[in-house]
């Protein structure tokens, strides 16, 4: 504890400097965790694509990249919108958004994966 009191007088700027830092990368690494988590359950791999999806969701469950999808959704790089609202600023029902989606996903992948 002295140690830490002498470092507070002495050196303060470079100790909240290194408590930052270390709260920072304390983030990250559960952030990692949590996603490395995630992404590691099978239930998560090549999901059914749903209205509540963004197109970096189904870009990542089905291990392809996100401008693969792009001619599909008729949109280009759009951000984390939904399909459903992808499906309406396109104009086509989101049903049948996810129908194409369904049809090329898996098209998408082999090609992918034979690369």
């Amino acid at each position: 504890m002295k140690v830490l009191a002498r470092l507070w007088r002495e050196q303060r700027v470079a100790l909240v400097a290194f408590g930052l830092a270390a709260v920072l990368a304390l983030f990250f690494a559960v952030k990692l965790l949590v996603l490395t988590i995630y992404w590691s359950d099978p239930a998560h791999r090549q999901v059914d694509p749903a209205p509540w999806m963004t197109a970096g969701y189904l870009a990542r469950s089905w291990h392809v990249s996100r401008e693969d999808l792009d001619p599909v959704l008729g949109v280009e790089r759009v951000g984390r919108v939904p399909l459903k609202d992808i499906a309406a600023m396109t104009g086509k029902p989101v049903e049948q958004l996810i129908d194409e989606l369904r049809a090329a996903l898996p098209a998408m992948t082999a090609h992918h994966m034979g690369n």
